[in-house]
């Protein structure tokens, strides 16, 4: 089985000296060590990825943190791969929502190879993995025609959700009531007030399961501009489509994933 390894850029920092010699150390021990691609202002996902899977490259692993994951997933275009994942630095929650333990711990789970068959989100022709956030903004979502709901002027923020993730929903909410299964086939839409100010008392208030919309594709619009977070990424836009994409990605998996195992 040959794997390929995508080092972030900012993995060149020489803290993480260290952390990368354990594991490659341990990749070797194991005998899943393979070829590794960098990332960096000038090298993109999309190219290491087209370039290596023509080789005949069938699992990619990717070595970073939420971000790394966002620009790999993003840059997967038409490639079927087996997706693995060795988190490194900070900000690894979708690693943590597959149950991959970070740092050197990761290649043990790897080489099991226990692996699911996943939905990905796709928010204007982009893929996602775990989740697109619109952290506050007045907007319009409308969904399947079945749908419309416009947040109010008051800070409101709007989660769509693929994979349930501790950073999507505050941890307050136990984990099997947040959004987010990426084995159902649907995306779930999420309108709930910003912390903060009076509408932050008011949220305490409210009952700990806050209600859920289910949307296989809906659109997102505004009369301006509004931020939007996508698997830890950020850009501005005034318009989003996004649809599911069902059983579009094979992922490793550890054993404290957050989502039902595969059946059969």
């Amino acid at each position: 089985m040959y794997y390929y390894y995508i080092y972030d850029g900012f993995l060149a920092d020489g803290k993480y000296d260290r952390t990368l010699a354990a594991i490659e150390t341990r990749l070797t021990d194991l005998g899943i060590s393979g070829k590794i691609g960098r990332l960096s202002p000038f090298t993109n996902a999309r190219g290491l990825i087209r370039d290596e899977t023509r080789r005949g490259v069938q699992t990619l692993v990717v070595v970073g943190n939420d971000e790394t994951v966002s620009k790999v997933v993003e840059g997967l275009g038409e490639a079927k791969v087996t997706l693995g994942f060795i988190p490194v630095g900070s900000s690894n929650e979708i690693a943590r929502s597959l149950g991959i333990p970070e740092g050197v711990e990761a290649c043990d789970v790897l080489s099991k190879r226990v692996t699911q068959k996943i939905d990905l989100g796709l928010v204007n022709g982009r893929f996602f993995l775990s989740s697109v956030r619109i952290p506050q903004g007045e907007v319009t979502i409308e969904g399947e025609g079945k749908y419309r709901i416009s947040t109010p002027r008051t800070k409101c923020e709007v989660i769509v959700s693929n994979l349930r993730s501790g950073q999507v929903i505050d941890d307050e909410y136990p984990v099997s009531f947040r959004p987010g299964d990426p084995k159902d086939g649907f995306l779930d839409t999420l309108v709930r007030p910003s912390a903060g100010g009076i509408w932050g008392t008011i949220r305490k208030r409210l009952p700990n399961v806050p209600s859920v919309i289910p949307l296989r594709k809906m659109c997102i619009s505004s009369d301006k501009p509004f931020p939007v977070i996508a698997d830890g990424r950020t850009f501005m836009n005034d318009s989003l489509s996004i649809e599911i994409v069902p059983d579009r990605l094979k992922v490793i998996t550890g054993r404290e994933r957050q989502f039902a195992q595969e059946m059969g």
